[in-house]
Parts: structure tokens; C-alpha cells; sequence
């Protein structure tokens, strides 16, 4: 009985084998953990990704029944951004959005409208924005505060004053090069937009949105006028804030 009981004991885990599993666990978990943690964030970009496709789809469907016309308010440009899709923020209290009807919902549209089919218009990695050379503060997200997470191109990337660049007031049938010109993006892409208003201080951002990475501004995703999506980095100089190697913000049509 003895020899048996002796047996069994000598068959059980020693402290320090006990220590050296839960050692090479706790490495392990250290190991995992940031894997985990980059592909959750590959996931949510993907999926903000999906969400702007199908706002893209409802554009081109507004388009066909509005005779070729891009989305734009009677107001300008900025009413054009404001009032493309999504619910009421805190910015902009007009209740009533284009694509809409598309994608979403086709009734007039309220600040508590969180759930259900508005969600299309927030982007999972959507943690607002914080004051840059604009000193707003979109918090805790563009979809709290301007009603979606993202941006329609009326106005060229440059603001009110050179709307005459942008999407606002054009015909589908008029851009030379769809598969070039945005459509619209996340907002965080819009990071280095609008520097006229401040002249000379391109470089500093409009505002600071690090949604995609942590240490990089004006990364995400773009919807082109062509449908497709891409996800890329905007700069203030390469060459500028409305272009890149092969996109811009700029209508390329015949201008007016």
C-alpha cells in the first residue's frame, strides 16, 4: 500500500515544474497577445472598409436616379458633406440625408439613432478626433459628432472657399478618371485637409485622428468613383493634400 501511495505521489507535479508551466504560459500569452491585438485591428479596418463599399453602392444608386448628379445640397459644399449620410450629430442638426434611402433608413433621421442600419455609417476604429490647426474637438467620435465616420469629397479637400474642386454640383458623367478621383474616405484620411485656411502651416494637421495606426497620421480607407476601395496614406507634400501617387480629391472634368 505504501509502495503504491509513493507511486502515485512521485507521478504528480513538483512546485518548480509547476512554476516552469506557468512561466512558459505567461511567455507564450506575451507572445499571442499583440498578434491578437493587430489582427482585431486588421478586422475593424476591414469592416470599415465593407461599410464604406456600401455607402459607395448607395452614391451610385442616388446617382442613377438623380440624372447622372452627384449628391449635392442646394446649401454648398459644406451642407453637401454634412448632409451626404448618416444620422444627426451634435454639429449638424438638419435631420434629413441623400444616400439614406440606399443604404440605411428612408425617414428623417435623429441624434439616438446608434443602432439597427445606421451603424453603417460608423467605422469600428472611429475614436474621433482631437484639435489641430482646427481647433474642434470631434469627440468620442465622428459619428457622435458629425453623424458618420465618413467623408463625402464635395469640396476638393480644401474648404468652402474652393468647393469648385470637389464632387459638389458635378455630373457622374463628367469625371475623366473614376477610378482616380475619391468618392469619399474615413476621416482620419483627411488629416492634412483644408490648409488654405491657414496659410503657411500645411504641415501641421487639421486634426489628429490616429485611427488605423497609432503612430501615423491620414491612413485609411478610400472609395474611388469607380466603386473600388483602397486603404492609403494622405501627406501634406507628396505631392500635396489633394493628390497622391495615383489619387485626388480634385474633380478632373471640364471645369465650369
Amino acid at each position: 500500500m505504501k509502495n503504491n501511495y509513493q507511486s502515485y505521489v512521485s507521478k504528480g507535479f513538483t512546485l518548480i515544474e509547476l512554476l516552469v508551466v506557468i512561466a512558459i504560459i505567461a511567455i507564450l500569452a506575451s507572445m499571442l497577445l499583440p498578434a491578437l491585438s493587430a489582427s482585431k485591428k486588421t478586422a475593424q479596418r476591414v469592416l470599415c472598409s465593407t461599410q464604406l463599399r456600401q455607402q459607395s453602392l448607395a452614391t451610385l444608386l442616388y446617382i442613377d436616379d438623380n440624372e447622372d448628379a452627384l449628391p449635392s445640397h442646394e446649401g454648398g459644399p459644406a451642407m453637401s458633406y454634412y448632409s451626404w449620410g448618416g444620422k444627426r450629430g451634435t454639429e449638424y442638426r438638419v435631420d434629413e440625408r441623400m444616400i439614406n434611402p440606399y443604404v440605411a433608413i428612408n425617414r428623417k433621421v435623429k441624434f439616438d439613432d446608434n443602432e439597427g442600419v445606421l451603424r453603417v455609417f460608423k467605422c469600428p476604429r472611429d475614436n474621433g478626433a482631437s484639435p489641430g490647426r482646427w481647433t474642434g474637438d470631434r469627440k468620442p467620435s465622428l459619428f457622435d459628432t458629425f453623424g458618420n465616420s465618413y467623408f463625402y469629397n464635395s469640396s476638393g479637400n480644401g474648404g468652402n472657399d474652393v468647393w469648385r474642386d470637389g464632387l459638389h454640383g458635378k455630373k457622374m458623367a463628367a469625371i475623366l478618371s473614376p477610378s482616380q478621383v475619391i468618392l469619399a474616405n474615413d476621416y482620419s484620411f483627411n488629416a492634412w485637409g483644408w490648409p488654405k485656411h491657414v496659410p503657411g502651416r500645411a504641415h501641421v494637421p487639421f486634426q489628429y485622428s490616429y485611427w488605423h495606426s497609432d503612430n501615423e497620421l491620414g491612413w485609411g480607407n478610400v472609395a474611388f468613383l469607380d466603386n473600388h476601395i483602397d486603404y492609403i496614406r494622405a501627406t501634406y507634400d507628396k505631392p500635396d493634400f489633394q493628390n497622391g501617387p495615383n489619387w485626388t480629391f480634385l474633380f478632373d472634368g471640364p471645369k465650369r
